[in-house]
């Protein structure tokens, strides 16, 4: 197994190395301990204790013969469609009473997919919400009072 203590310096890669890739889930960039195998077999355990939150593409560990990097893995989502800032306004108000973060691409409100809300959301903004897969970053997730709805 291999042991990476993650802190705030930033990894330099091997230029020459090896690119293994450790799959998280949008929700897993805050833990404090991940154990989880590589796509090449290497079991790793990552804690990154005070270290700011796991980003997409980020170098974990280098070492001249290997490098570890991060790919969160795509979800399905809920997407809201529109440029109508009353609709915007409206859809997180709904989705904020679950306590769901949200996150924003561009053009669309996105949050990841729940069984129960997605009925009700179709229901009320009918075309304008749809299903899709995405990659769901921290950088994206809108802010509350100054924290972000990810932990």
């Amino acid at each position: 197994m291999l042991i990476i203590e993650r802190d705030q310096k930033q990894i330099s890669p091997s230029s020459s190395a090896v690119i293994d890739i450790l799959h998280i889930d949008w929700y897993e960039v805050s833990k404090t301990v991940l154990s989880r195998q590589t796509e090449g077999g290497r079991l790793v355990r990552l804690y990154r204790a005070g270290a700011p939150r796991l980003e997409n593409g980020e170098i974990i560990y280098s070492s001249p013969e290997l490098n570890i990097q991060i790919q969160m893995k795509p979800c399905t989502c809920i997407i809201l469609k529109t440029d109508d800032l009353n609709t915007i306004a409206h859809f997180s108000f709904d989705v904020g009473n679950r306590h769901l973060p949200l996150f924003w691409f561009e053009d669309e409100v996105v949050l990841a997919y729940d069984g129960q809300l997605f009925p009700a959301l179709k229901e009320q903004y009918g075309d304008r919400v749809l299903l899709d897969m995405r990659v769901l970053s921290p950088a994206f997730a809108l802010q509350n009072f100054g924290r972000t709805t990810v932990r």
